[in-house]
């Protein structure tokens, strides 16, 4: 704690009335961390202007998972979230919050009449190959290769043809 008000240039007493103990400060960081992560991205922009090509981009760069700094971060929260209930209660907000997020957008992008649980189910199968793809990521820090992500986008494309949409109108 002292370490920490000395960087911080906040006196210890000044901490804990703010933080009750250290593991309160940890989940403080990946509360910010997290709400900075899925807050001021284009998904958000993407569904307030109901543009398709916005939300295939968003969950093309999404998978890609290109940003290492972002990819070590939140695996980092994913280890501590296996460490510790509070942190692991913080992701699963974040979790839910990004899934409901990219639930929301592939309405933009599905027939209104599609079936809810099958949108949902597309949804955490993107958030499956973003996790895999951060994984991968995390041990060959090599940039995606762009046949892969055309090959998981087009999976993603035939799926959302596949429910409903004419030729004409899917994410491309």
């Amino acid at each position: 704690m002292a370490r920490l008000s000395e960087r911080s240039g906040v006196l210890v007493g000044q901490i804990y009335r703010d933080f009750a103990n250290k593991e309160a400060i940890v989940a403080g960081l990946v509360e910010r961390d997290l709400d900075e992560f899925l807050a001021g991205d284009e998904l958000c922009a993407a569904r307030c202007t109901t543009d398709r090509g916005m939300v295939r981009e968003w969950i093309a760069r999404f998978i890609a998972c290109n940003d290492l700094k972002d990819t070590r971060m939140i695996a980092e929260i994913m280890a501590e979230a296996n460490r510790n209930q509070r942190i692991a209660e913080i992701f699963d907000v974040m979790d839910d919050r990004l899934r409901g997020q990219l639930v929301r957008a592939l309405r933009i992008v599905v027939p209104p009449v599609t079936d809810a649980a099958r949108v949902a189910r597309l949804a955490e199968t993107i958030l499956i190959m973003a996790g895999g793809m951060c994984q991968r990521r995390l041990t060959n820090a090599r940039c995606t290769d762009p046949d892969v992500l055309a090959l998981m986008m087009t999976f993603i494309d035939t799926e959302i043809a596949a429910m409903g949409h004419d030729a004409g109108s899917t994410l491309a």
